[in-house]
């Protein structure tokens, strides 16, 4: 390479992010969703760190266990089920991303009873804080 060339490479380097020191910022902060409905219920989750990855723990009425989520392009999807009924849907939402606000609003469904079926199937706004 010539002289006059080394200069240029080096600045394009470091542009490029190519010839940079280690990073010192602090990793991204956990984030919770949190989606309340009817007067005293609500679902809260941590999002998972990885992409594709279920959430650890759901914070509901009754144990549940993630088996689907998506959170992606302005979307998000959750269905859980009884812990102990794996058959059991306990908890399903489905909810879009308002560029507005930044809150997810949709339908969510839950079952709420214990032996006995307890239905609401209704309108959630889930929003997305830190934990």
């Amino acid at each position: 390479m010539s002289r006059t060339l080394l200069p240029l490479a080096a600045a394009l380097a470091i542009a490029c992010g190519l010839a940079t020191a280690p990073s010192t910022a602090a990793p991204p902060k956990p984030k919770a969703i949190t989606c309340p409905f009817l007067e005293n219920g609500h679902v809260t989750f941590d999002l998972p760190a990885k992409l594709g990855a279920l959430p650890a723990a759901i914070d509901f009425d009754y144990g549940v266990k993630a088996k689907e989520f998506s959170f992606r392009d302005g979307n998000l999807f959750l269905l859980a089920m009884d812990e102990e009924e794996p058959t059991r849907v306990r908890i399903m939402i489905s909810a879009q991303r308002d560029k507005n606000t930044g809150a997810y609003a949709g339908q969510i469904f839950v079952d709420m009873g214990g032996n006995q079926l307890m239905l609401h199937n209704g309108p959630v706004r889930c929003t997305v804080g830190p934990v």
